[in-house]
């Protein structure tokens, strides 16, 4: 059989997935979906660094790294997940800045992009959601989502390198919306 040590906490103690150093201790999780857009002067795919800062009624968090381990390759056309924690429950999020940076890689002589290719990142929503507590022992948390979508005419956010868009969650088209 399979030796087990029972735990000293009581049924129910609340377990996190993600600590940190200090206090507090306990981090909330944050899941960014962001889905792409493939307009035809759209290359196949980008690579480079992202960060998003979340706003709700409540608080805003700034400046949460999407790629904390080094650029992502982007293919336009799909869509993406990044986790990310943070000590702050904001509540339901009403608005996401996205910044974008694309990286040139000398070892990837395809990622090099002067005057010849398109180094911006096309996206055409970005969902967040945060799992929360439902104060109901052994059953899974319920999830917040949000979906937001980009201002302007378009259906989706053309962001240049080193610059940011803004994401609200009044989306207009009812099919962003599902």
């Amino acid at each position: 059989g399979l030796n087990t040590v029972r735990p000293n906490h009581a049924p129910g103690s609340k377990y996190f997935i993600s600590t940190g150093k200090d206090t507090p201790y306990c981090r909330r999780q944050y899941k960014v979906m962001l889905d792409l857009a493939k307009p035809p002067r759209a290359e196949s795919w980008v690579q480079g660094f992202m960060k998003v800062s979340l706003h709700s009624d409540s608080g805003v968090i700034r400046n949460l790294d999407l790629t904390p381990n080094g650029y992502e390759r982007m293919e336009h056309g799909t869509s993406r997940s990044f986790v990310v924690t943070h000590p702050d429950d904001i509540g339901q999020v009403k608005r996401v800045e996205f910044y974008w940076e694309y990286d040139m890689d000398v070892l990837q002589p395809r990622s090099i992009c002067f005057f010849w290719c398109n180094d911006h990142l096309y996206v055409s929503s970005i969902g967040v959601t945060e799992a929360e507590e439902d104060g109901n022992r052994g059953k899974r948390g319920i999830q917040v989502d949000t979906k937001l979508c980009s201002q302007g005419p378009r259906e989706y956010a053309d962001i240049a390198s080193r610059t940011s868009a803004v994401f609200i969650d009044k989306c207009d088209d009812q099919e962003l919306l599902n």
